[in-house]
């Protein structure tokens, strides 16, 4: 029991995708689309607030014409968003589906190749649950997490510098609330971890 413990607290590492490489190689090009799609997408994002801020602030009577453009601009900002949150979705689906794809085949390949003894030893239940539920698991992983939280992550970095930029003032309090709201969620979730182990 505690080995299986040890073996699951293993699998949950970040370093056991590393396994993943092998089936990752032959798609380098999508990864590559996938990744400028996330910059683009990351980047307009940024852009979209500037361009309401424009609208915002020549909200007079004396300048509709300028109005008109930045407005203007603010919609094909969005529109570009949209178009590149599609890209980005469809290529990082792709290679989650082709990756899960390669992975499965392998998976079968290597089970059908096991002896008798193996299926003695090992409940079937289980051989199934290693081709289905776990290779979703890692499709949810390339399909979604890491693709979010990429995207978390350049946005975070891009809009500090916007703030850094725009106010140094206000880029200094965000630094100071930040570590405030973010070290209790993480304390309380090792807490609460260890909590449903138990």
């Amino acid at each position: 029991m505690a080995d299986q413990v040890i073996e699951r607290a293993k699998a949950k590492q970040v370093s056991g995708l590393r396994g993943l490489a092998p089936f990752l190689r032959p798609y380098r090009l999508l990864i590559v689309a996938a990744g400028l799609a996330l910059i683009l997408t990351s980047s307009v994002s940024l852009i979209l607030p500037i361009a309401v801020r424009r609208v915002v602030d020549n909200f007079t009577a004396e300048e509709a014409g300028l109005l008109d453009k930045y407005f203007g601009a603010a919609m094909a900002i969005a529109l570009l968003l949209a178009v590149g949150t599609g890209i980005r979705y469809y290529f990082v689906t792709r290679l989650g589906e082709r990756v899960v794809a390669d992975i499965r085949r392998a998976l079968f390949d290597r089970v059908i190749g096991m002896s008798p003894a193996y299926f003695d030893n090992i409940m079937t239940g289980e051989v199934l649950s290693r081709i289905t539920t776990d290779t979703t698991l890692i499709l949810s992983v390339i399909g979604s997490s890491v693709s979010v939280a990429l995207r978390n992550i350049l946005t975070t970095v891009g809009g500090l510098v916007l703030i850094a930029l725009t106010s140094a003032k206000l880029t200094g309090l965000v630094l100071l609330v930040v570590p405030a709201v973010v070290v209790p969620i993480v304390v309380l979730g090792r807490r609460l971890r260890v909590l449903g182990r138990e």
